[in-house]
């Protein structure tokens, strides 16, 4: 059965967030330049596309078809067998995982070690998934070395335990490797694998979920969402 967890909520740090963003910005030209050019499809080969999906708060995810995996590239992708396509996002165990408060959004934004991964298998259509005005879709299509780039990305994120397997922590919900903080959110684990895939993308300029999407959009497609199917 695919998992549904419940959806991840609003900070009440945000204003937090962004001044530490702005209080910083040597950080942003202390990182390499973006990559040169987007790792697309060879002429007459088929793209792999997946899709950067913002869920209207601070929240953003990767979805895979998974089909398209290449094996090998995804090995945690088997707990989702029986479903078509797999959302995946990563942060703060705490700020995800429980009620929100302002201690737990302080403690995450400061640095966190406590990290998770959550993972959504569903079989609906794309637009029929995220169907609600709220959420913020984006499309890129990637050739088949780009996307087995990014599941290394998604796999290399999991917490491994002394047998090599992913260490679960109930449905959905992983414990993931990497520090979260103001300067490393979600949005820039997006980015990163994305970069990672070959896109035109620097993720220190994608901590918040307005940076990441406005330097997506040119390499992407838009997938309606809030309409009647």
């Amino acid at each position: 059965m695919p998992i549904r967890p419940k959806e991840p909520r609003e900070s009440p740090w945000r204003g937090l967030n962004q001044a530490a963003i702005l209080g910083l910005p040597l950080l942003f030209f202390a990182c390499a330049s973006p990559t040169a050019s987007l790792h697309l499809p060879r002429p007459g080969d088929p793209a792999r596309t997946v899709y950067v999906v913002h869920h209207g708060s601070l929240h953003t995810g990767l979805t895979v078809k998974r089909s398209d995996i290449p094996r090998g590239h995804w090995p945690a992708n088997r707990d989702y067998a029986g479903s078509n396509y797999i959302e995946v996002g990563w942060g703060d165990d705490d700020g995800y995982r429980k009620p929100l408060t302002s201690g737990i959004a302080m403690k995450a934004l400061m640095g966190s070690k406590r990290t998770v991964l959550l993972a959504d298998g569903f079989s609906q259509a794309i637009r029929a998934k995220y169907n609600d005005p709220k959420f913020t879709v984006l499309a890129v299509d990637l050739s088949a070395g780009g996307l087995a780039r990014l599941c290394d990305h998604i796999q290399q994120t999991y917490a491994l335990n002394q047998n090599g397997e992913p260490i679960r922590l109930d449905q959905g919900w992983y414990r993931a490797r990497g520090t979260y903080s103001a300067f490393n959110t979600c949005n820039t684990w997006v980015a990163a694998g994305l970069r990672k895939a070959g896109c035109p993308i620097n993720p220190a300029m994608c901590l918040m979920p307005g940076q990441l999407l406005a330097r997506v959009r040119p390499f992407a497609r838009v997938v309606p969402t809030g309409k009647k199917l």
